[in-house]
């Protein structure tokens, strides 16, 4: 801080002194007094946070007759000393300071945030009087004991440091030249990995307007000045290529040299081939990661729940079974490397939550659950096998199927609380959150039902979305197969027989090895691009 100058006809001297806080205006506001000449003296209010004091900006502008602005839209306010503008923003200890003519625009960082209260905008008193000092053409210094603020003429020439900086290419790099009017003590010099060059200097003062219109170029991108009462520190962007930076010291004059060492050929070719190779990595990582390695079928119903019952009193839980046993036993034997998950192997009773839970636990890539469906009315004319998707019902037919699948809930203890939330609205953020595994339950789904018309006497009933309570919660590709109806005598009798139910899981078998192949040839693909 510059030590007390002689006064001369611009110069003005302020006397600050803090009156008593035993009748403050409010719980925190105190008063300073400035005298302006030797005769005449004004107050200008301030505020006292936890001991630290801070000056009414609003007014110490007016005193002084600098132009001033409030915006209360941002809330912000700004004054102007000669060509700089100096803008202080609400709870924000950075001042933007911009030079008019150039409109270059430097940033300084006081130790506590701007107060405001109603219009009134607030700095702490001390080092807000060291930004004040830089930025006061002749200087300004302040008596701590007697709090005597003191302004040197406009016509005192300023006094910084650093003067610019200037950079010049190398065979290997790029040097920054700092330049100053005298050696520094503590300089630090930091090169992040994200590009950007921290270099702090320790007691220095920066001319910010003339580091602004410093020339950029090659890896030197970008060059943000920050001014503190303690130190500078000058941000450099650099280019990726920058592997080093080292500070040098100018034996033979006073600058400071900042040593930019780029990446050789040879180092770039090393870096972007490990770059590659890790890129590879991590795209075998995931290739593996989504590979159709767990699939998990769910025979549906089981113990105390039969399902539907069949003309001839066969139950829907019997035929499932049978079906998910064969269906796992090809899989088995024919995908090598593949995990073949039960959500039940016996006539056991398997909440609806648990069973896209087991598959959840499991690491499932693929759920399928097998079902039959049934008419109230037997028998029945109505054959064939779906495949549904979980989405809200669009027909008559698939809500029905779907309440009728849904009602096993109530053989559940406690069910009221754990399904209560899936009402009409409810559901439809459900499947949203399936989102991601649609266009693959959907693919599944097509390429299923080619293969079961393609292996089984059963009618193609087509693909259809219903909301079936099963399939909420699974995270992975997702679809129900009702695989015929027992209401139908013909359909009864193949379902039951082992023959029909071989049939069937052969059809799906050969359904889910086509789909894996073709699932796991996009992956293989992709993690070549």
């Amino acid at each position: 801080m510059n030590p007390v100058r002689p006064f001369s006809s611009c110069a003005a001297v302020f006397f600050l002194v803090v009156t008593g806080l035993s009748s403050p205006v409010s719980a925190d506001e105190i008063r300073f007094r400035i005298k302006t000449s030797p005769r005449d003296s004004v107050e200008v209010t301030g505020l006292d946070t936890a001991g630290v004091p801070y000056i009414c900006l609003n007014e110490l502008a007016d005193v002084l007759r600098f132009p001033s602005a409030v915006n209360d839209t941002v809330k912000k306010f700004e004054f102007r000393i000669s060509t700089r503008r100096i803008k202080f923003s609400r709870n924000n200890p950075f001042l933007v300071v911009t030079d008019v003519p150039t409109n270059a625009s430097s940033v300084y960082q006081l130790p506590q945030p701007v107060l405001q209260r109603d219009r009134k905008y607030y700095a702490p008193l001390f080092p807000f009087v060291s930004f004040f000092d830089r930025m006061w053409a002749g200087g300004v210094s302040l008596d701590s004991l007697s709090l005597t603020m003191s302004l040197g003429s406009f016509d005192d020439a300023p006094e910084f440091d650093i003067t610019g900086v200037s950079i010049e290419r190398k065979s290997n790099g790029y040097l920054i030249i700092i330049h100053a009017l005298r050696k520094f003590g503590e300089v630090e010099a930091w090169l992040k990995p994200d590009g950007w060059l921290f270099v702090t200097i320790a007691n220095a003062k920066a001319d910010t307007f003339a580091l602004s219109r410093t020339r950029l170029f090659g890896a030197i991108r970008n060059l943000l000045t920050f001014q503190s009462p303690t130190s500078v520190q000058l941000t450099f962007k650099v280019a990726p290529d920058v592997a080093q930076a080292e500070v040098i010291n100018e034996p033979e004059s006073h600058d400071l040299l900042i040593a930019l060492r780029t990446l050789s050929p040879p180092e770039k070719e090393a870096i972007e081939k490990k770059r590659q190779q890790s890129i590879q990595e991590n795209l075998e990582k995931e290739r593996n990661r989504w590979k159709l390695d767990v699939i998990v079928i769910d025979a549906g119903h089981g113990g105390k729940d039969p399902g539907a019952l069949g003309v001839a009193k066969t139950k829907e839980k019997d035929i499932t079974l049978g079906v998910a046993l064969k269906l796992g036993k090809f899989l088995e034997k024919n995908l090598k490397g593949v995990k073949v998950v039960y959500t039940r192997k016996t006539d056991a009773f398997i909440e609806l939550y648990r069973r896209t839970q087991i598959a959840n636990e499991a690491g499932g890539k693929l759920f399928v659950s097998i079902h039959c469906n049934s008419l109230e009315r037997k028998p029945s004319r109505a054959r064939g096998f779906e495949i549904y998707l979980l989405r809200p019902g669009k027909t008559e037919e698939a809500i029905e199927i779907a309440e009728r699948e849904n009602s096993v809930i109530q053989l559940e203890e406690g069910y009221e609380q754990r399904y209560q939330k899936l009402t009409e609205e409810n559901f439809i953020l459900v499947t949203m959150a399936q989102s991601a595994y649609v266009k693959y339950s959907e693919h599944f789904a097509e390429i299923a039902a080619e293969a079961m018309e393609k292996n089984s006497t059963l009618k193609n009933s087509g693909v259809k979305q219903a909301g079936f309570y099963v399939l909420v919660g699974a995270s992975m590709p997702n679809v129900l197969v009702e695989t015929g109806y027992l209401s139908n005598r013909t359909e009864e009798k193949f379902l039951k027989s082992s023959a029909g139910q071989t049939k069937i899981a052969e059809a799906l078998y050969n359904g889910i090895k086509q789909y894996k192949e073709i699932y796991e040839k996009a992956l293989s693909e992709g993690s070549r691009q």
